[in-house]
């Protein structure tokens, strides 16, 4: 248990270690960022890369070509779409009429889907797709790239919207997979935009962020100013919902900082900052500027309608009110919340608001509005349909049913069913631990079992082999001695006066002879006993011992030689307790082994156990046998 808790303490600590090292490189990594921002900054402010401005581009409209006429009214779409929609989008229906007269197909392209781009602002969604799917994309991606990217990434931004993560989620990677491939840094941009905004809706924050700063990256590259004040604030947003409001609040400040360097962002950039404001002081308790802040937000949402943001900024005011502990007002901001997004058909916040609607209602005590919005909830989470028009059926159908549904009984039935079947699943759920719980332990005994088996076999053996070693020590002393030197002497010299190219019979025996009685020195013992070493003790060719060894011990020298340190060991184990209450370390090392690691390997090899384990029932056992 000691071994267990040392175990759990140290994955802890380095588990801490780990994320301690990730928050300051990701700390480092965001700095990093900031600096390479306002050195893009300084670039512009010095006039390296001035944005375009509406007297300049008036006097050039007059004077260029209709295609740098359209391109120029495009960039100036660009540049005051966050911060004068009404000029923007004057600008870039001057470049569609212009593209259309012209023949400008490019022009066509990206004014086209400006005008998609606008209505998913206004929460537009179907306008947006059907405005999408008229323009006419080349089938070549390569004739007008940033178009293309920029069509896809909205699908995707669209899909996101309506809680169809997994088409989103689709098309964002085909089109990052499209970007790396043609390495194209534009491309990539949309591509991670896209992935930010679909993990974000997964409340999968870790991954959004990661898709956040290497969309900035190509950002940067890219010098598009006009998306900054977008990836600060989304840097923010997210290091508050992973816990780190400092951090957060420090990009905030960068924002700020920013301001004073740029032009401001503009209302459909401040009216994100203004909620996600909100929800950082309310989180801190700070319900006076939350709510300062989220009234700010929904004032500027409504003001231009932004009606994708709308039921968001409602479900930041609901919670506001709940952690103020005024449930009305909350219950009040949720449903005109669910009402906004049925609007905009955003499925994924009619879902979950819905549920927080039926949470709320049930601990007020109204069952029937509770069981109403847990049956537009579940209708939602349950439904498999494919595409967002069969969704928003099942919303209308469901609520056709929910308001047919009046008595009491008909309540309380479908209650009693949900149990039933809450229950069948809890049995089963229960049922299929108990099989794998049995199958578990069927493996367990059997591997036990086994254990036993090659451990009491080892045991034999090992009584045997003690048996075997004390009946010969005891003859050797009974008969008469004789001089081993002489032997040797006349041996060796029968090596010296053959040749190495062959083997026969009586170097053999030679060999063997002098083998045999070296193991009886424990030579093996020594950690650094090699063929060549050996061959140098008994005088002789490494080759010829190799192969005495091969023919005579049925083994090669390595399988030789653990064999007999594990022999050795089996008898020492057997007759000397402190030997085997010894540190497993001391016990391989003392046996000639090098490490534990091999130790094991070979004994696990030869008896089919560990040494470990065999060591520990020989103990028990003995101390059975004393008690």
């Amino acid at each position: 248990m000691n071994k267990f808790l040392k175990i759990v303490v140290i994955i802890i600590i380095f588990h801490c270690c780990v994320s301690g090292y990730s928050q300051i490189t990701q700390k480092d990594s965001i700095q990093n960022y900031f600096r390479r921002i306002e050195a893009l900054i300084d670039n512009v402010n010095q006039g390296k890369r001035k944005e375009p401005t509406k007297g300049i581009a008036h006097k050039k409209v007059a004077k260029d070509s209709d295609i740098r006429k359209v391109d120029l009214l495009l960039n100036l779409y660009t540049t005051y779409k966050y911060k004068n929609t009404k000029y923007a989008n004057k600008c870039n229906n001057k470049a569609l009429q212009l593209s259309l007269s012209s023949g400008y197909k490019k022009g066509a392209l990206q004014a086209n889907y400006n005008n998609a781009y606008q209505l998913f602002v206004n929460g537009q969604f179907d306008r947006a797709t059907d405005l999408l799917g008229t323009i006419n994309m080349p089938s070549n991606y390569k004739d007008y790239p940033h178009v293309y990217s920029d069509v896809i990434c909205l699908k995707s931004l669209i899909h996101t919207e309506r809680g169809a993560y997994d088409i989103a989620l689709d098309m964002s990677l085909k089109l990052l997979d499209i970007g790396e491939k043609d390495n194209s840094n534009y491309t990539l941009m949309k591509a991670h935009g896209a992935l930010l905004h679909c993990y974000l809706r997964k409340e999968d924050y870790s991954k959004a962020l990661n898709h956040c700063l290497k969309g900035l990256d190509y950002t940067i590259k890219l010098e598009e100013v006009q998306y900054l004040y977008f990836k600060i604030d989304e840097i923010a947003r997210l290091l508050f919902k992973l816990g780190n409001t400092k951090g957060a609040l420090h990009a905030y400040d960068f924002y700020l900082k920013l301001e004073n360097k740029i032009t401001p962002p503009g209302d459909y950039i401040q009216s994100i900052v203004y909620m996600n404001m909100s929800d950082i002081y309310t989180s801190s308790n700070q319900f006076k500027k939350a709510h300062n802040h989220i009234s700010k937000a929904l004032e500027l949402n409504y003001k231009n309608n932004f009606r994708f943001r709308i039921p968001r900024a409602l479900i930041l005011q609901a919670e506001l009110y709940l952690k103020e502990k005024d449930t009305i007002n909350a219950i009040d901001s949720y449903e005109r919340s669910l009402s906004a997004a049925k609007d905009i058909n955003a499925f994924d916040v009619v879902q979950s608001t819905s549920e927080i609607l039926s949470d709320l209602y049930e601990k007020s005590g109204e069952s029937l509005k509770a069981f109403e919005y847990m049956a537009l909830h579940n209708s939602i989470k349950d439904s498999l349909f494919p595409n967002e028009k069969e969704q928003k059926f099942v919303i209308l159908e469901a609520q056709r049913k929910i308001k047919e549904i009046t008595q009491k009984q008909k309540i309380l039935a479908l209650e009693n069913e949900a149990q039933k079947t809450k229950m069948r699943t809890i049995v089963s759920v229960l049922l299929g631990i108990l099989a794998l719980s049995l199958i578990v332990l069927f493996s367990y005994l059997k591997v036990k079992s086994k254990n036993k088996f090659l451990y009491t076999k080892t045991v034999e053996l090992a009584k045997v082999q003690l048996h075997m070693r004390n009946k010969i020590e005891a003859l050797e002393r009974l008969s008469p001695g004789t001089d081993p030197n002489i032997d040797n002497n006349n041996d060796n010299e029968i090596l010296d006066k053959i040749g190495f190219s062959t083997i026969d019979e009586s170097v053999k025996n030679i060999i063997l002879n002098k083998l045999d009685k070296l193991e009886k020195t424990l030579f093996f013992t020594d950690q650094g006993c090699t063929l060549r070493k050996l061959a140098e003790q008994l005088k002789t060719n490494p080759k010829y011992l190799s192969q005495v060894i091969n023919q005579e011990k049925k083994s090669n020298f390595s399988n030789y030689i653990n064999e007999l340190r594990i022999n050795h060991l089996l008898t020492k184990l057997l007759k000397e307790k402190d030997f085997r209450e010894s540190k497993l370390s001391y016990i391989a090392v003392s046996v000639g082994f090098n490490n534990l690691n091999t130790f094991n390997a070979a004994f696990k090899k030869r008896q089919g156990i560990l040494p470990s384990y065999f060591i520990k029932e020989l103990i028990q056992e003995s101390e059975k046998e004393i008690g």
